[in-house]
């Protein structure tokens, strides 16, 4: 049995301190509004009355709160239990504020790893669970028998500790872009009449193939090869373009499909046209330079 604490009892601080207790652990929660600690509490937690008593508790202290900087203020009021802690981060965040916290952990004699979680508070201990932390390798393998409680898929990035927020963000990049479309596609299945549900449930079909075609594109940005296409720019370009005047001619939201368009107009604009959609990125990055 491990003695740990959790900082932030939200919708995941709940289920990670539920699913701890029920493996076997002894934890100590602390919430800035308590009432939220009582269910849990009649779980068997034990309820701190501040986050430097919940620090203090334990060896280990995940932290899961809105974000780093709400979590660097608890710290902050905590910082004199701090010496000989292992700080767990699992709030969201950026990687310049993973260096920050790092740095300010360290000069108070605590170690620190960063964890982002990649799934729902439902999925917390199950299959679909996976957990991304990157930071000093000794504090992984401290916190490493906990983690993989919450998570069957666990994965240590390295010790560049803005790595795992990094990617987290990379995910939610790639989130954002496919739910704008999806809600875009909606509207254009409201425009023609046609049963939104019945075109999301082809989004989750199609799923499979859209993932193996990103981890394609991903391919060719790694290698710089975008001169065998499976689909050039300029094709999609094409496809995309008509969103944009499918927008218009039916009246709805046009911004979405606007600035899709212009984008990849741009990029054959630029001579990109004939190559892999992945070619793009050359447009994106800055200093694009010559796109060579």
């Amino acid at each position: 049995m491990t003695q740990l604490s959790i900082i932030g009892l939200g919708a995941m601080g709940t289920v990670l301190a539920q699913r701890l207790l029920l493996t076997g652990h002894s934890v100590t929660v602390w919430n800035r509004t308590p009432h939220k600690a009582a269910p849990l509490q009649a779980l068997g937690v034990t309820c701190a009355a501040n986050v430097q008593e919940a620090i203090g508790a334990s060896p280990i202290t995940l932290i899961c709160v809105d974000n780093y900087a709400v979590s660097q203020t608890l710290l902050e009021e905590a910082e004199q239990a701090l010496s000989g802690k292992l700080v767990v981060q699992l709030s969201t965040g950026s990687p310049q504020g993973a260096r920050a916290q790092e740095a300010w952990c360290h000069a108070h004699q605590a170690r620190f790893l960063v964890g982002a979680i990649l799934c729902f508070p439902e999925q917390i201990g199950s299959a679909e669970a996976s957990i991304i932390c990157s930071g000093a390798r000794g504090a992984f393998v401290e916190a490493e028998p906990l983690l993989r409680q919450l998570a069957t898929t666990l994965e240590h990035l390295g010790e560049a500790v803005g790595a795992a927020p990094a990617q987290d963000c990379a995910v939610a990049a790639y989130f954002a872009g496919g739910l704008i479309g999806a809600l875009h596609g909606a509207l254009i299945c409201e425009a023609e009449g046609l049963a939104v549900d019945k075109v999301c449930a082809q989004f989750k079909q199609l799923s499979p193939i859209l993932g193996g075609d990103v981890a394609h594109l991903g391919k060719t940005i790694a290698d710089g090869q975008f001169d065998q296409p499976y689909a050039s720019l300029k094709t999609w370009s094409a496809a995309i373009t008509r969103l944009a005047e499918h927008a218009t001619a039916t009246n709805i939201d046009t911004r979405f499909a606007r600035f899709a368009a212009e984008l990849f107009a741009e990029g054959v604009e630029h001579g990109l046209g004939p190559q892999e959609v992945s070619a793009l990125i050359k447009r994106l990055r800055l200093g694009a330079g010559d796109n060579k």
